[in-house]
């Protein structure tokens, strides 16, 4: 093509100069410039036709690198997702006609179930109060104060448990929010000069709508589902839309916070939003850091070690090159080394659906939670 151009221009060139030298009558100073300026010309068309050719190759070249990122992308999306679909190593047993994961055997003791060593004790909801002294006193001293002068039996309040913070703060856990307000009103009547006390609200439970239409977003989503769907009855302002995000099945879906009572009424149904039937799930989300693989942070609070989240070693997912045989999970392997009494499974990857700790982490997240 280029070349067919090259010899396009250049005979067009060659004609006028032909013509300008059978012109007899012409000036000799102006067929001198006319044949300055053809020159002039063909070393410029000979510069675009190169500079053409150039920028051609380097299109090419573009276009190879983007189809060989792309193709890179979707191996990685690929594992990625076989990672975290590779179902848990991990023993199952059947209790209530339901399977549920088991902790690794240990030589010498019965096998337990996970559940019997971590979920069921994040089962019960509690309500927790955290005590600070005005006077910077110490935690003991404020424990010593509680038992000298509030009587949970008086008040008629079960005190579930009391921790020292690492701040230095006292933590007092009750079993209802109710006894958790009766409580604070007694320590305010009767320490309230010396210590301050707050209770921990549980956050509001969050609902996602699945696969929302492209024109709803986070500043329309309030009126459209009450206008499409008069049957739901909801009060203006129990809807708080939070954000929009992009599923890995590349569905919109949108997250927004509602009261308990409101909740009960929408979970598990569909609404009509544009021209989709939408449904509704909990939103529960294990917060964790994509660097150091740990569920204790995000990255961008991340202060730790590159992790593997497939084998637990110091590089990251891309660069790991081991089997799904030797696989670890570095949150379970942490929770071993730490825990004296009971072990659970780690051969499996930190993505896995079925790891004990992400298991725990969304149990302490529910705990947590307003329902």
């Amino acid at each position: 093509m280029a070349e067919d151009l090259n010899e396009v221009i250049e005979n067009a060139l060659n004609v006028i100069v032909s013509i300008t030298g059978s012109r007899g009558n012409m000036k000799k100073e102006l067929k001198t410039t006319l044949s300055d300026r053809m020159s002039n010309l063909r070393k410029l068309f000979a510069k675009l036709i190169d500079t053409n050719e150039n920028n051609g190759r380097k299109i090419i070249e573009l276009e190879k690198q983007e189809a060989n990122t792309k193709e890179k992308r979707e191996v990685v999306r690929s594992r990625a997702q076989n990672y975290i679909a590779e179902p848990s190593s991990a023993p199952e047993r059947k209790k209530n006609g339901q399977t549920v994961s088991k902790v690794a055997q240990l030589t010498g003791r019965r096998d337990k179930l996970y559940s019997e060593v971590v979920v069921g004790r994040t089962t019960q909801k509690v309500y927790k109060i955290t005590l600070t002294f005005k006077d910077n006193q110490t935690a003991e001293t404020i424990k010593e104060k509680m038992k000298s002068q509030i009587n949970p039996a008086e008040i008629k309040v079960g005190i579930e448990s009391i921790k020292t913070i690492r701040d230095g703060r006292v933590q007092r856990e009750t079993g209802s929010f109710q006894e958790a307000e009766t409580l604070e009103k007694s320590i305010t009547d009767e320490l309230g000069d010396k210590i301050d006390s707050h209770i921990q609200r549980p956050r509001k439970p969050r609902l996602k709508i699945i696969n929302i239409p492209e024109d709803i977003s986070t500043y329309n989503i309030e009126d459209t589902p009450m206008a499409q769907n008069p049957e739901i009855v909801i009060a203006i302002g129990e809807i708080i839309p939070k954000f929009t995000y992009e599923s890995k099945r590349h569905t919109r879906n949108i997250v927004m916070e509602f009261s308990a009572q409101t909740r009960k009424k929408l979970i598990d149904i569909k609404v009509k939003i544009g021209c989709i039937n939408c449904s509704m799930e909990d939103y529960l989300v294990a917060t964790r850091c994509f660097r150091f693989s740990r569920f204790i942070n995000r990255m961008r609070d991340c202060i730790g070690t590159a992790t593997c989240p497939l084998c637990a070693d110091n590089h990251t997912l891309t660069e790991c090159k081991a089997e799904p045989t030797e696989y670890k999970c570095i949150n379970c392997r942490s929770y071993n080394h730490h825990s004296r009494n009971t072990k659970i499974n780690e051969n499996h990857s930190s993505l896995d659906r079925n790891c004990p700790s992400m298991k725990a982490i969304i149990e302490k997240y529910k705990k947590n939670t307003e329902y």
